[in-house]
């Protein structure tokens, strides 16, 4: 399996998790739908080999992966597919469980690929290409799973609460539903070279919540993810505390939910107690 950089493994090690088994995966379809030769002490892959009816058996043998795959090696996102090569949603290919290699869309995707892809490349390039954009296009969606995560934990202990977009400041946790507003708060994965500046980011949000809702609490939820266990709890806290000039009432980390939700009921915040049943 080729090995590659992981700035973000501290953070977000489940992302490289699902990372690995898809790099598995694809090089086992590659080594088993393409020729695959040995040259310059590295092993090609010979696209110019393989036929429409080869590319169709590749996307099919294990549509969840190799549907992204070539998306990602081809450089093109569904809408230029469909702009240039008129491949209408080639997103509902993936983990189809009926055999799709005689439909149209499926041949013109096999077609296009054919056209973009040159006639060799290595084994090795083609999995460190995919890996690198994957995890840029993933990094996001993982971090915002965990704030979905964070508000999910706060729902079933009875606190509604939702991310603010239309509010000023864009809050990530609101607390509750209506107005008016008792709890606002921040959530941040952060890696351990950004710490600095992510501490500033919580002070800025912190005095501006304290602007726009003044009667509410100001907390923040941060995941550290592994760096955690290898540094002062309090320390980091001080950090993020000072940046704030003590504007922060509440400051948890990503193993720390029950204290924040015990916090909560401390401060008397309006729960919905069906929803914690």
């Amino acid at each position: 399996m080729v090995k590659y950089p992981r700035p973000s493994e501290n953070e977000l090690p489940e992302l490289y998790e699902v990372l690995d088994e898809l790099q598995r995966e694809i090089e086992v379809v590659l080594r088993e739908q393409f020729n695959v030769v040995e040259k310059n002490g590295g092993e090609i892959v010979v696209f110019t080999d393989a036929s429409t009816e080869e590319y169709l058996d590749a996307i099919w043998t294990n549509s969840e992966v190799m549907v992204p795959f070539f998306q990602k090696i081809t450089g093109l996102p569904g809408r230029e597919f469909e702009r240039q090569y008129g491949v209408t949603n080639i997103e509902r290919l993936r983990g189809r469980k009926t055999d799709f290699r005689d439909e149209e869309d499926a041949i013109e995707f096999a077609e296009a690929l054919e056209d973009l892809l040159p006639a060799e490349l290595y084994l090795e390039t083609l999995l460190y290409a995919f890996v690198k954009l994957w995890e840029n296009d993933q990094r996001r969606h993982f971090r915002a799973r965990y704030e979905n995560s964070v508000r999910k934990k706060l729902n079933e202990n009875g606190y509604r609460n939702f991310k603010g977009n239309t509010l000023a400041g864009e809050p990530d946790l609101v607390i509750p539903q209506n107005e008016p507003y008792e709890v606002i708060g921040e959530v941040r994965v952060v890696q351990q070279r950004d710490r600095k500046k992510r501490s500033k980011e919580f002070g800025s949000e912190a005095r501006a919540a304290k602007v726009h809702f003044p009667e509410a609490k100001f907390v923040v939820v941060v995941n550290f993810g592994e760096y955690i266990d290898t540094i002062d709890r309090d320390e980091l806290r001080e950090d993020i505390d000072e940046s704030s000039a003590a504007e922060i009432d509440g400051i948890f980390f990503h193993d720390e939910l029950g204290d924040l939700v015990d916090q909560l009921e401390k401060w008397d915040v309006t729960r919905d107690d069906e929803m914690s049943q």
